[in-house]
């Protein structure tokens, strides 16, 4: 089966810091594959507490450098690799996250298969799942969202970004994930409810499922946002808990 497992839906840095929400980004298996997405402070402790083995991942995906989703990047790279002593897997991030200031440790690079620099339209296979890299966003350093493709499964990943109206192009999907940090629209480089529902409106997904609350948000329930949501939109819409393992719909339509 194809699922999503969410290691936290905690985002922004004070929730973050004082974990009242999990912070361990997604744990994603499709077509017999498993990848880690964004794994933030607190990942390993959070797959093992669900029984996920991450000697087992085939990769680990970073959307972009910032500490909520690069804080056990390092740790799970251990975890994959056995140490270093089993050589494998994938490591895919921004640029910006190998250079300079890396928040990738040098000499854990040469412990996976590959690490690559995703780019804007980029598109990337691991094992039979093809991840798309369409559009940078709009938020400080290099940040890309992801669209995951199998014979089976199509869905989307709508990372940290302000909003602009492209998005809803780029990540159409019939379930798309979206970070939601903020309760109202401000200047602040995160996605808010308001963005949320544009998205929503203009994607007409089968599922909408928020994730990466800051605090305004939590305040505000993100079960009773979500079903706002959804009743002024006429679209599913389900706020991520911790632990949540959300099962993906497939097959794909014959059109793709």
């Amino acid at each position: 089966m194809n699922s999503i497992t969410f290691l936290g839906t905690g985002g922004a840095r004070v929730l973050v810091f004082k974990q009242l929400l999990g912070s361990g980004g997604l744990w994603i298996e499709q077509a017999d594959t498993s990848i880690a997405l964004d794994p933030g402070p607190g990942a390993l402790v959070q797959a093992r507490k669900r029984k996920l083995d991450p000697t087992k991942l085939d990769a680990i995906l970073l959307s972009h450098r910032h500490l909520d989703h690069s804080g056990d990047i390092n740790t799970l790279i251990e975890a994959m690799t056995t140490g270093g002593f089993n050589r494998r897997g994938v490591v895919l991030a921004p640029r910006d996250a190998y250079e300079d200031d890396p928040v990738i440790l040098k000499y854990l690079r040469d412990y996976v298969n590959e690490t690559l620099v995703i780019e804007e339209g980029g598109s990337y296979h691991i094992g039979d799942v093809t991840v798309r890299t369409p559009v940078q966003h709009d938020h400080p350093g290099e940040v890309y969202g992801f669209v995951f493709e199998s014979s089976d499964c199509r869905w989307s990943y709508i990372a940290d970004t302000r909003y602009f109206p492209e998005l809803a192009e780029h990540y159409r999907a019939d379930v798309v994930v979206m970070n939601t940090v903020r309760l109202e629209e401000s200047e602040i480089y995160h996605l808010s409810v308001p963005d949320a529902k544009r998205l929503i409106e203009a994607i007409r997904p089968q599922t909408a499922i928020l994730t990466h609350f800051g605090m305004t948000v939590w305040r505000a329930k993100p079960w009773e946002v979500a079903k706002t949501l959804s009743d002024e939109t006429g679209i599913e819409v389900i706020a991520a808990r911790d632990g949540m393992n959300f099962q993906l719909p497939g097959p794909l339509p014959a059109d793709g």
